[in-house]
């Protein structure tokens, strides 16, 4: 009887999966996103002001134990009025981004700072996969030119306080 090896022939087949970690920077002296004020900051800052108005956009901030981000992503861009998220692939950028926590957050075109039904529907997924995984959704924003939406700040996140 052939082994594993003998009966399929690897190399051609498979590819071999790698992941890599590397900060870049000095992490100590990178600040920590302690409050819903902080992480607006923090968005507002890496946003393209010009497309907040324009279409919406999501975003994932990734933080360590210590609230020291670890890096971000903009996961969907979409129209006027929507952007589809994949909760798996919230997920699936902690996990490989080696996060303790998230905090994500979104912008309203229209300029409301009212979560829709399907914002809330989407927080609480989002927060549900996470606690699988022991990671932690610590805020979802709704971010617009003249201020922003903290779902921590109106009690519909249940998770440890932000600040260290």
């Amino acid at each position: 009887m052939k082994t594993f090896t003998e009966k399929w022939d690897l190399s051609p087949c498979f590819s071999e999966v790698e992941l890599r970690y590397a900060t870049k920077g000095d992490r100590s002296s990178k600040a920590a996103v302690c409050s819903p004020d902080d992480a607006r900051e923090f968005f507002m800052s890496i946003w393209n002001q010009d497309t907040l108005e324009l279409r919406e956009e999501f975003y994932v901030l990734l933080l360590n134990n210590a609230k020291q981000s670890l890096g971000w992503c903009k996961l969907s861009s979409g129209g006027r009025t929507a952007t589809i998220v994949e909760v798996s692939q919230v997920v699936a950028l902690a996990l490989l981004g080696n996060a303790h926590s998230v905090i994500v957050a979104r912008n309203h075109p229209s300029g409301t700072l009212r979560p829709s039904g399907s914002d809330i529907r989407l927080t609480n997924k989002i927060a549900t996969a996470l606690k699988v995984h022991d990671l932690e959704l610590n805020d979802h924003l709704i971010i617009t030119k003249a201020g922003y939406y903290s779902f921590r700040l109106h009690g519909m996140i249940n998770a440890k306080p932000i600040s260290t």
